[in-house]
């Protein structure tokens, strides 16, 4: 690729010649530099059409510096781009997202709403052939500009696989001819943009039995119904995904289990039942608690933890900030800092503490077992076992954490 050094160095020659930017795909154009013999640089855009090379004039250097050259180049191939825009690829990635029944359907498609298509309304409207790294930076750095840090990590990587679906569609000659919207894609803008290392640590906060007798105590009064239930709901069950929970209809719930469609994109789930497979989860007296208030709230709701939109549930991100906000308004009766994403790992924990082996809590928890037996051959969905389980951890919340509420009160 070209540098203003390079150009600068340029000598004229008798006849004209022209150095290129750097090659790009074919039938796409490229932007080159024409050194005339007195001296003049010029811009050009070339492609060819029909055989025959096209040059079109972008500026001379140095009035025009190369990096406002390669943007007007851009632009020059956003005339001949294909169609697709930056925003038909977003709903393209979330609709194969729902189509697969993925859980985390509901939050890439909010996600992308919220910090893309809404913010960056002119920039979803240009072709998805024209996003470069730095569109992509910018957004990210919207994000950070606004405090958020490790949901930055998320937002990238709905970016990267939805421009991955793009490339695979416009390359994978078994669909190609089927294909209604093109994108012209030849590299995944995303890749560019480095991941945020320093926000990915590893969670090793689980709070305390105390923390959890007092998290169980401040719910009824601090957080709205519906939030308050699907927390102990999520803890009842033994930590479930609440994405997956929230993703899951009203009739999925049946007499005695949860059906939760365990996938996570087109090679399936990582539940313990098998790829794209059901994670069962049994019913306890906790568990069946929560269900009663909201069903005395609404029978009819097509998801059991509403949220305010009609026909749709609570949103994940809703319930984060909620546990985050009650957090900081009684900080000095945690241990510490704690998330939603700890009360997973706090039921993980403590479930050991009430006495469920390993197993037992991977299991209930939809964890994948990697061996070759449990993949492809053990289809026993170990109802009656996790049912055992969850029966024995809400006994055990019973007495030491909501028991022991009622106590101190």
């Amino acid at each position: 690729m070209l540098t203003e050094k390079q150009i600068q160095a340029l000598k004229p020659r008798e006849r004209d010649y022209v150095m290129s930017d750097g090659r790009t795909a074919k039938g796409e154009g490229v932007l080159v530099l024409k050194v005339r013999p007195s001296g003049t640089k010029e811009f050009y855009f070339q492609r060819h059409v029909a055989g025959k090379k096209k040059m079109a004039k972008l500026g001379t250097w140095p009035e025009m510096k190369l990096t406002i050259a390669r943007d007007k180049c851009r632009n020059e191939k956003g005339v001949q781009a294909s169609p697709g825009t930056f925003q038909d690829l977003l709903d393209l990635y979330v609709k194969k997202l729902e189509t697969e029944e993925a859980a985390s359907a509901g939050d890439v498609k909010w996600s992308l709403k919220h910090y893309v298509s809404d913010p960056f309304s002119d920039l979803v409207s240009k072709p998805a052939s024209l996003i470069g790294p730095v569109q992509i930076r910018n957004i990210i750095v919207k994000m950070i500009d606004a405090g958020i840090t490790t949901y930055c990590n998320r937002v990238r990587s709905q970016l990267h696989a939805a421009f991955q679906v793009g490339l695979e569609q416009e390359y994978n000659p078994r669909s190609y001819l089927d294909v209604q919207v093109r994108f012209g894609l030849v590299s995944n803008p995303v890749a560019s943009v480095p991941v945020q290392d320093d926000w990915e640590q590893p969670g090793d906060r689980a709070l305390s039995t105390e923390e959890l007798a007092t998290l169980w105590q401040l719910l009824p009064e601090h957080l709205s119904l519906v939030t308050s239930e699907l927390l102990k709901f999520l803890i009842a069950s033994g930590g479930q995904r609440p994405e997956q929970v929230l993703a899951t209809e009203r009739r999925h719930y049946l007499n005695d289990h949860l059906i939760i469609r365990n996938r996570k994109g087109k090679s399936g789930g990582k539940g313990i039942e098998g790829e794209r497979s059901l994670h069962v989860v049994p019913f306890n007296k906790l568990m069946r608690q929560s269900l009663k208030v909201m069903d005395e709230v609404s029978e009819s709701s097509a998801y059991p933890f509403m949220g305010k939109a009609d026909g749709k549930s609570l949103h994940t991100q809703s319930l984060s900030r909620a546990v985050t906000k009650l957090y900081g308004r009684h900080t000095k009766k945690f241990n510490g800092p704690f998330t939603l994403r700890d009360i997973r790992r706090t039921c993980k924990t403590l479930m050991g503490v009430a006495g469920l082996d390993k197993e037992m809590k991977d299991r209930i928890q939809g964890h994948a077992f990697g061996d070759v037996g449990s993949k492809h051959y053990d289809r026993y969905t170990y109802f009656k076992e996790k049912k055992s389980g969850l029966q024995r951890w809400s006994v055990w919340l019973q007495k030491n954490v909501i028991t022991a509420t009622l106590t101190n009160k």
